[in-house]
Formats: C-alpha cells, sequence, structure tokens
C-alpha cells in the first residue's frame, strides 16, 4: 500500500455568525458603522423596546487570509535552481513533471521570478540538466510539499533548509527515479517540526555521497521510507511490525539509498524516527540527544558501519551491518529490542538507569561482542545462547512474555501515551 499524502495547509473558510446583542450594546460598539449589505435585520413592522432590544442580526464572518509571503525564484543557465522564502509561514507546492517545474501556494504565498510581479501559481521549464537544487524558507512556520513524478538526476546537491518556526516537509517522489549525484541535506531547524519522505509505485531516492537529515532543537516528527513496503495503517501494530520481510542482506535493494553516509541528527527535544527500506553504502548513523527519543526501523543496510546513540525507546529489526553496529544508551531508563539484526560485531553500552534489552533468536554476531548493562539495575532477554556475545553488569533475565511487551511498549510509546496517532501518519494516511 503507497503512502498517501494528506495536505497539512490551512484552508479558508466562511461561516456564518448569528448573534443575539441588545440594541444598546450594538449602538456603543458600532456607533459610526454602516450597516452591511448582508445584514438582516428581524423584528416586528411596529417595534415595541422589548422587540428592539432582541433584535437577531445575522452577520457573515470571514476568516482572516493568511499572508503566506513571497517566495522568489531563480535558475541559472548552469542549472541551479533556487527558492528563497521570507520570514512570513511561507506554503509551497513544488511537482517535477516531465521538463515543468509546477509551484503553487495554496492562495497564501506568491512567487517571484527575476524582474517579474509575483504569481500566485507559476509553471517555470526546467534546464536542460538541473545542476542543484536549493530550497530555503528562512523563519515563519513553513509547509513545503516536494512532489517528483519524472526522473530527474541532479548533477550536484539537493539542500533543504526550514529555519525557525514550526515546519513541515513532505518529499515524494511517485513512479520516478531522483538521483542526485552527490549531497541530499536536509536541515528543519529549530522548534516542533516534521519531516516525511517517501517512494511509492516503485520510485527511489538515491544519494550518489551522504543523506543527511538535521532535526535541531524542539520536538520533531521524522518519518523515511519506503511506500511499497509498509502500510500506515499498520505501522506500529506488533504483529504487522514484525511480519515485515527482511530484505536487507542484498546490496543496493532498497529504495532509499546513500552511496557513502546516512546521517540523521535528531537534535534536543523529544522526537520521533521511523525509517524503513534505507542503505549507506558506508556508514549510517542515527543520534538523538537530550530528550525522550523514539527509534522504529527495519529493513535497514549499512556497508560498513552503524551507530544509534542516545534513544530512550528502540525497536531495531531486519538490519544488516558489513562490519559493526554500536548502540549506546541514554541516560535514564531504555527500551532496546533488536530483532533479524545480523553483523560482525555488536557493541552495546546501555549507560545509566534501569535498561532493558531484547536479543531475539535471529541476532547474529560473527566475532567477539558485548553488552555492558551500565548502571542501574537491567534486565536483558536472548533469544538463543549467544557464546561471542559478553554480558556484563545485567541483573535480571526477561522472559520471552516480557520480550514481546518490551516491544509493544516501545510501539506504543510511538503512537504517544494517549493512544492517538503519530504525526506521521496523521500527514500521509487518509
Amino acid at each position: 500500500m503507497s503512502f498517501r499524502n494528506r495536505a497539512r495547509n490551512r484552508r479558508l473558510a466562511t461561516t456564518t455568525q448569528l448573534e443575539i446583542q441588545s440594541l444598546e450594546s450594538r449602538l456603543l460598539l458600532s456607533a459610526d458603522a454602516q450597516p452591511l449589505p448582508e445584514q438582516i435585520a428581524l423584528f416586528s413592522a411596529d417595534p415595541t423596546p422589548k422587540d428592539l432590544d432582541e433584535q437577531i442580526v445575522i452577520m457573515p464572518y470571514n476568516a482572516p487570509i493568511v499572508d503566506g509571503g513571497t517566495v522568489s525564484i531563480t535558475t541559472s543557465r548552469a542549472g541551479d535552481i533556487t527558492l528563497i522564502g521570507d520570514d512570513k509561514p511561507n506554503q509551497v507546492n513544488v511537482e517535477i513533471r516531465g521538463t515543468t517545474l509546477l509551484i503553487d501556494g495554496n492562495s497564501a504565498t506568491k512567487f517571484r521570478l527575476p524582474g517579474q510581479t509575483p504569481q500566485p501559481v507559476l509553471e517555470v521549464p526546467l534546464p536542460a540538466s538541473i545542476r542543484s537544487l536549493t530550497i530555503s524558507l528562512s523563519s515563519g512556520a513553513d509547509n513545503l510539499s516536494l512532489k517528483v513524478f519524472s526522473d530527474v538526476t541532479v548533477s550536484r546537491d539537493v539542500a533543504v533548509s526550514l529555519g525557525s518556526g514550526e515546519d513541515s516537509l513532505t518529499l515524494q517522489v511517485t513512479s520516478a527515479d531522483l538521483k542526485v549525484n552527490q549531497n541530499i541535506t536536509v536541515d528543519l531547524g529549530t522548534d516542533n517540526d516534521s519531516a516525511h519522505a517517501y517512494t511509492s509505485d516503485s520510485a527511489s531516492i538515491v544519494a550518489g555521497r551522504d543523506m543527511t537529515m538535521r532535526a535541531g532543537f524542539g520536538s520533531d516528527s521524522v518519518l523515511v521510507g519506503d511506500g511499497d513496503f509498509v502500510d500506515l495503517d499498520n505501522l506500529y501494530s506488533v504483529e504487522y511490525f514484525q511480519g515485515l520481510e527482511n530484505n536487507s542482506e542484498i546490496p543496493r535493494n532498497q529504495r532509499i539509498r546513500a552511496g557513502r553516509d546516512f546521517n540523521v541528527d535528531l537534535g534536543a527535544g523529544n522526537d520521533r524516527l521511523s525509517l524503513f527500506n534505507v542503505e549507506s553504502g558506508r556508514d549510517l548513523s542515527i543520534a538523538a540527544a537530550g530528550g525522550s527519543d523514539i527509534l522504529i526501523a527495519s529493513n535497514l543496510r549499512s556497508g560498513r558501519n552503524a551507530a544509534v546513540t542516545d534513544a530512550e525507546s528502540t525497536a531495531l529489526q531486519n538490519f544488516t551491518a558489513v562490519n559493526n553496529l554500536s548502540i549506546r544508551g541514554s541516560a535514564t531508563a531504555d527500551k532496546i529490542c533488536l530483532n533479524a539484526v545480523d553483523v560482525n560485531r555488536l557493541q552495546a553500552d546501555l549507560g545509566a538507569g534501569d535498561d532493558q534489552l531484547s536479543l531475539s533468536e535471529s541476532v547474529n554476531v560473527k566475532i567477539a561482542s558485548s553488552v555492558n548493562g551500565g548502571t542501574g539495575t537491567n534486565a536483558i532477554h536472548s533469544g538463543k545462547t549467544q557464546p561471542k556475545i559478553t554480558v556484563r553488569r545485567t541483573t535480571q533475565t526477561l522472559t520471552s512474555q516480557q520480550s514481546l511487551e518490551l516491544l509493544i511498549s516501545v510501539l506504543d510509546d510511538m503512537l504517544g501515551e494517549s493512544g492517538g496517532i503519530m504525526p506521521a501518519q496523521t500527514i500521509l494516511a487518509e
């Protein structure tokens, strides 16, 4: 089932307001106002003082129009495409179809080409060859949607920066291949942001060098995945998650690939990260920081080393690293579930706090590995004997049932304490 985008853009609405007001209060509030043409006053033909005191006035109420600012667009002969926003809440929808760049601002944002009057909608011819794509939306609560429906090759970099403000980004590639010969970089900036990059209908997103996402300060929600592989309606149910087919053993088999390194830096705040069908030619790094951070990941492959640091709740399955997997816990109580993990060496340091670690019977290591529970009262479950893994500073053993409950707890953490739907599902699922 493909991911489906649910627009988050504000919609203008017109409602009718029914007010019952005393004649005296209306005269005080509107002494200099002239009656609107749309006003309808209902009262008797020969009104008594009581009639006048209880007139019913039906007045239209128009919601204020959002000023989405102006975004400047330039294209160079060399093939550089640049979109620069202002400090207003920019609403930017970009579609690449064939040889055309289609841009609109949801009737809120206008777009200016050099020397021209800003327009609410633009059709810009794509350069014969695209060298770079840069989008910088500065401050303001910005919404950026970038959809690719035709094969695109960018010879250098794609860089997206959303700046400060509570921003949202949707990158959707459908029935096409987005190939960037060098780097793809996304910087969400500060505040509570969301970013969702996904493919559908046999599409792919490939960076020749590095793919980097920085979430910055704030409680952020990030989802990167292949919409042909996962079903959002069931994504965080334990039966569905455990039933995902493992295809991580085969190189160059994932739809979202970085030729060198794939990096996610969540920054400070209570962050949520979901990764599905991602591959790095060299290293794969997921770094959380201060706050309560949650990682759900399946079908990842690292051509060299992989590292997960400072996440309080982690469920990692269908994972292959040619060399080492390093996991470093946070300073609080951590919950870590590993299933169908195949690595050369596993090094897990759970740190402070009362931590729980589950290693399923399908966790395989090739050389001497280690698990250090750190300080606190720590518990571990191992689905089979692991003679190559040395375990230190764990005092309790989890049963199989407790291991399953631990995974359910991590998935529930992603959904939130209230049992609501995480932002990724709210935006993408219909």
